[in-house]
């Protein structure tokens, strides 16, 4: 089958086959004698399992060193290598989870600091930064300001 016939079996573009095949992720099939790609099934089987396996969020690095072993190893050793490569992508995701749930933090604290600042709350350019600019480098938010100052704002009273 052509690429583009093996790229609708296996849910990819031709695109991305031709970019795993020229990054090594993927072998290269052989050539018909008009010079197109000839995809094979078991060619499509190697294309949804690296379509999988980026699904999971994995690095092509990974995928590759994946798809290697299940052409040319055992069974045993591509589940141990599938093992220690999802453990350490799970590792990974949780990671970045943590960063993502700080990140998520730092910006409600910004948010709620901005909603709290009156008008007039500024500073001289150059010598010490907004209240806005603070509170997003220092990861803190404004300093609390009564409320009765904060609804005077709210009604354009400030």
């Amino acid at each position: 089958m052509n690429i583009k016939e093996a790229a609708a079996n296996a849910g990819l573009t031709t695109h991305t086959i031709r970019f795993y095949e020229q990054r090594g992720i993927l072998p290269a099939p052989p050539r018909s004698a008009n010079g197109y790609r000839d995809y094979a099934e078991n060619h499509v089987a190697t294309l949804r399992l690296a379509k999988g396996l980026r699904e999971l969020e994995l690095p092509l690095d990974d995928v590759a060193a994946i798809l290697r072993i299940a052409h040319d190893g055992t069974c045993g050793e591509v589940r141990q290598n599938m093992m220690e490569t999802f453990v350490q992508a799970l590792r990974d995701i949780d990671l970045k989870v943590a960063e993502l749930e700080q990140a998520r933090e730092h910006l409600d604290s910004v948010i709620s600091g901005l909603r709290r600042m009156r008008a007039r709350d500024t500073t001289v350019p150059g010598i010490n930064p907004c209240e806005c600019v603070r509170m997003v480098t220092a990861g803190q938010a404004a300093p609390e300001i009564p409320a009765v100052m904060t609804e005077r704002v709210a009604i354009g009273r400030a």
